[in-house]
């Protein structure tokens, strides 16, 4: 009789060898994992990420270095294994693809960009390609693209890898306005759809990662918007822009000029270069864009704001357009606004329209009705230090008692930036009165 037993049953054995060939896999798939965990294991100051391989509640998390994993994924064993896969970052997901033997692509739609400094809301952006090629040890160069066909903006540059980051220098060659709002698409700027955007801009851009620093140096070069209808503000009533209920000027003063020292304080607190910039003031923005990198102010809450740089067309365009949403794509399309506002209102015609509707705190709305509820006078018969401090107050915190306190230094600048025929002997006075402990009627 043939012996049965259960090593001499053709269907025992091909078990036993499926096992052991699974055994080894399994044994040699953990020893891989081991060997990339180690290769890919982050060393004391190196720049890390934290990776999560895996569906939610069996995830793998692992701390990574980020040079080792760019340099793996540069590497033509690692552009073929990226070929064809897709990965979650911050920025979006990307789908790679290799291109050329040492070339990576990558595409994601759409894609987020976030910078703190233009607030909390990232940018998004409907499509971006980036291409990727190593021409070094630790040297890359590569080009993004950011929207499609002929309007689609390319930046082409040069990256140095470092142990503790990545600094990457960029060029975006002269390029139209147009095309640069394009690539952010009618969903997000729906002004896109009827505006005439004219202009070029051209920039250098330098950012440093993981810190997310961006330093850029633009040049735009004839910028001028048509199409969004801002004539209609020539002859519209202020007042109808004023919240419901919010206290205004009396019956008959809603379309009066707002004249005297008040007007000149606005612009010395707001907008010192009102009468020079055509709607925006770049050095301004740029100088804004540093500051907020470094650190962004504190709020009333305990939380962070960006610092502002908007010139008075910008904020009346917010009040009239935009909202205060606070991300990128909303100053972006203020900005299409201002500068055409700027050519169908002109300076006179915006600064009247800011002081009518101006939001200036505990409800009230407009110059004239500001005068009147602090300083229980109308806006023409204020003193130069009367109209600085309620200037001053167009960016005071809303805590409890901001509106009516003195913040003596914010004053004084305001006071002593403040042009027009002011003697410099009664300057001199107003600071004096101003340090003397001077309060505003309802702190008396």
């Amino acid at each position: 009789m043939k012996n049965s037993g259960p090593l001499r049953s053709p269907a025992r054995r091909l078990s036993l060898i499926t096992f052991a060939l699974l055994a080894t896999l399994l044994a040699l798939t953990a020893a891989l994992f081991a060997v990339a965990c180690h290769a890919l294991a982050p060393q004391p100051g190196e720049w890390s990420h934290t990776l999560r391989i895996g569906p939610r509640g069996w995830q793998i998390v692992r701390p990574v270095s980020v040079p080792a994993l760019l340099r793996v994924a540069t590497h033509p064993l690692g552009l073929a294994l990226l070929g064809g896969r897709s990965t979650d970052t911050p920025l979006g997901r990307w789908t790679w693809q290799r291109v050329a033997p040492d070339r990576l692509a990558g595409r994601c739609a759409p894609c987020l960009l976030p910078f703190d400094a233009l607030g909390p809301q990232p940018l998004l952006l409907p499509h971006a390609e980036l291409q990727l090629q190593r021409v070094a040890q630790e040297r890359y160069r590569g080009t993004l693209t950011l929207g499609e066909g002929e309007q689609a903006v390319v930046l082409k540059g040069r990256a140095q890898l470092t142990s503790t980051g990545l600094v990457i220098d960029a060029e975006l060659a002269d390029t139209a306005l147009a095309d640069v709002y394009a690539a952010f698409g009618p969903a997000a700027i729906p002004e896109l759809r009827r505006a005439h955007i004219d202009g070029r801009v051209a920039a250098k851009l330098n950012l440093r990662l993981p810190e997310r620093r961006l330093v850029v140096q633009p040049r735009i070069d004839g910028f001028e918007v048509s199409g969004l209808g801002t004539e209609a503000l020539l002859d519209a009533e202020p007042a109808m822009a004023c919240a419901a209920g919010a206290p205004r000027p009396a019956a008959g003063e809603a379309g009066t000029r707002v004249i005297g020292w008040l007007p000149r304080a606005v612009v010395a607190a707001e907008d010192q270069r009102f009468a020079e910039h055509a709607g925006y003031d770049l050095p301004q923005l740029l100088a804004a864009w540093s500051a907020n990198q470094k650190q962004p102010q504190p709020t009333a809450a305990g939380g962070t704001r960006p610092q502002g740089a908007s010139t008075l067309t910008q904020q009346l365009a917010k009040l009239v357009y935009t909202g205060d949403e606070r991300s990128a794509v909303r100053k972006l399309r203020e900005l299409l606004y201002a500068v055409e506002m700027e050519r169908t209102l002109g300076k006179g015609r915006i600064l009247q329209l800011y002081l009518a509707i101006a939001p200036w705190g505990e409800g009230v709305c407009g110059a004239e009705a500001a005068a009147r509820h602090y300083l229980r006078k109308s806006s023409a018969r204020l003193t130069p230090l009367e109209a600085a401090w309620l200037a001053s107050l167009l960016r005071a915190a809303p805590a409890p008692g901001a509106m009516t306190a003195v913040d003596t230094e914010r004053v004084g600048w305001v006071l002593t930036s403040l042009r027009g025929p002011l003697p410099a002997e009664r300057r001199a006075e107003q600071m004096e009165v101003l340090r003397s402990g001077w309060q505003p009627p309802a702190r008396r």
